[in-house]
């Protein structure tokens, strides 16, 4: 009897930590995928299709869905913006964004990150920015051997591996707001404040990663919206989810992926791209 206990217990817990990786805000990417997730944990998409399938639909089709939960819920939902068709290849700029790096701090590394010009945000294939790895790093296992350190790989953590304030109402993503200066630049500044914050709660294993978190500030900018409020909202809700799921605690590095893959992100991370996840080491 104890032992079929047990066994119903490791059930449980593995059925837990496989939906570790679908927190919904983890995978949200636009702000009408956020306002699905806001409707969603408060148990108001009765009429809605599957996340999934609901994300495989245009700006417009979206919009009239949550039309009348959003107003039912208080959630605001500006109407998106008519554009014209959207050419077969879309237009791409190339952004130089800087990093200072703490480690070394008379040197500026470069990034970029394509942007989209024109058309609407499902078109805008976003890639990951690549900062030249001037610190010849190795990856050998689950660690990046670099001159300025050794960075390993963190992936998701148990709530019993958190500090005590970490899923708490007072911990806050506190995203600086953008004021003036290069945009570029705020966005770096933001990103890396991100990323320590969902690392602070668990979750490093389902991180943005820089092109998206770009993309989801363009698109919630376009709609007159406060982006650094929008992540405070997300944030809350995700340690709501963090405090009632199990998590994975394994991580893996894909096959394929190599230091050229990864960007120093201040003196303490080195975030790594591929096939659209990201793959976050920490200073040991």
């Amino acid at each position: 009897m104890k032992i079929l206990s047990c066994y119903v217990a490791s059930i449980l817990m593995i059925s837990s930590a496989a939906n570790a990786d679908q927190f919904c805000f983890a995978l949200a990417e636009t702000y009408y995928e956020q306002v699905y997730c806001q409707l969603q944990a408060k148990a108001q998409t009765k009429n809605l299709p599957p996340f999934n399938q609901f994300k495989k639909n245009n700006e417009q089709v979206q919009a009239s869905l949550l039309k009348r939960p959003a107003e039912r819920n208080g959630i605001k939902l500006p109407l998106p913006i008519k554009k014209l068709p959207v050419a077969t290849e879309t237009k791409l700029a190339v952004i130089e964004t800087s990093v200072i790096t703490k480690a070394k701090p008379a040197i500026t590394e470069k990034s970029t990150v394509q942007v989209a010009r024109t058309g609407p945000i499902a078109a805008i294939q976003q890639t990951t920015p690549l900062i030249e790895n001037i610190f010849g790093c190795k990856l050998i296992s689950k660690q990046l051997q670099c001159s300025n350190g050794v960075f390993t790989l963190s992936g998701n953590k148990a709530n019993q591996r958190l500090t005590k304030s970490a899923l708490t109402a007072e911990n806050k993503m506190n995203l600086p707001g953008y004021k003036e200066g290069a945009i570029n630049q705020y966005l770096a500044r933001a990103y890396q404040q991100y990323i320590g914050k969902m690392c602070e709660i668990g979750l490093c294993g389902v991180t943005m990663t820089y092109g998206k978190f770009t993309y989801l500030y363009q698109d919630i900018n376009s709609k007159g919206l406060d982006f650094a409020q929008r992540f405070e909202t997300m944030y809350s809700f995700l340690k709501k989810d963090k405090a009632s799921m199990g998590v994975s605690e394994s991580s893996a590095i894909p096959q394929g992926l190599i230091a050229d893959d990864c960007s120093p992100l201040g003196d303490s991370y080195y975030v790594c791209e591929m096939q659209g996840r990201n793959f976050i080491f920490t200073r040991q």
